[in-house]
Formats: C-alpha cells, sequence, structure tokens
C-alpha cells in the first residue's frame, strides 16, 4: 500500500467510526417520531419474537443491560415497550413490543433496509462483489478495536 492509500484508508475508517457513533443516537425522523440505532439495536429482535430478558436483548444489541434499562426506561415512557417480571423468577424482567413499538419498529427495519438496499444497488458491479467481505472484515477491526489490545 502506498504511504497515500494508507492515509486515505486511515481518514475513510476514521470519518466511518465517526458517522457510527453520531447515528447511534441519532433519529431520523424527528424528536418523537421514530428510533435512534441504540434503540432500534436493542429492539430489532423482538420484531421477530414475543418478548425477550432484558439481558438477553443488550447481548443482542452489544451494550450492557444497564445502559438497555436506561434505554427501555425511554421507550416505556414513550409506550413503545412494556416491562414485566417473570412469575419463574421475580428479578427477573421480560421486554414486549406494544402494538405501537411494533408498528415503529417494522417501520424502522423497512426504511433501514430501503436505504441500504439502495446504497448497494447503486455500487458499480466491482464494488458490489467486493463489499460484503470488506464490511464484515471492517466490522472484525472495530470489534477488535473496541476489546482493546490483548494483554
Amino acid at each position: 500500500m502506498t504511504p497515500g492509500g494508507s492515509r486515505q484508508f486511515l481518514a475513510g475508517f476514521d470519518a466511518l467510526t465517526q458517522a457510527v457513533r453520531r447515528a447511534r443516537g441519532a433519529n431520523g425522523r424527528g424528536p418523537e417520531g421514530g428510533l435512534t440505532l441504540s434503540q432500534y439495536g436493542l429492539l430489532e429482535v423482538l420484531a421477530e419474537q414475543p418478548s425477550a430478558r432484558v439481558q438477553e436483548l443488550a447481548a443482542h444489541a452489544g451494550v450492557t443491560a444497564s445502559t438497555a434499562t436506561r434505554i427501555l426506561d425511554a421507550l416505556e415512557r414513550r409506550r413503545i415497550v412494556r416491562r414485566t417480571r417473570l412469575d419463574e423468577d421475580r428479578r427477573a424482567v421480560a421486554v414486549s413490543l406494544t402494538n405501537t413499538g411494533r408498528q415503529l419498529v417494522c417501520e424502522e427495519r423497512d426504511w433501514l433496509r430501503g436505504r441500504e438496499r439502495a446504497f448497494f444497488a447503486a455500487l458499480p458491479t466491482g464494488e458490489q462483489a467486493l463489499a460484503p467481505d470488506l464490511l464484515f472484515r471492517l466490522a472484525a477491526l472495530i470489534d477488535e478495536l473496541a476489546a482493546g489490545p490483548e494483554h
């Protein structure tokens, strides 16, 4: 790789990671109309199943249980989710979508997937062939960076 190519890659990677950080809290549909990417990431699994424990949602979204709880607090106030204590373990909490929440998650999923498909379709054919592998490798790099140096 040329020094210029390395600098361009680093600048592009920095731009990508900054965009991801900005997007996690951004709500493209207005203050009360949609979900942030963090909220969507926590709830997307509920589009396919009736309920899940907070710990399951947190693990799926890659956040701590306390972060998930804070996100769920805001979503419960908006009547997007409901939380109930489980009979078999009163310490555990099950989360389910309300009807409004289910509709919102499905709308968000459809909008996100539509934008992703449109982006992919606009890529030149050669880039379409490279994109999946490159994205998986970038995701692995981001996970590695998040985990920190090995000791």
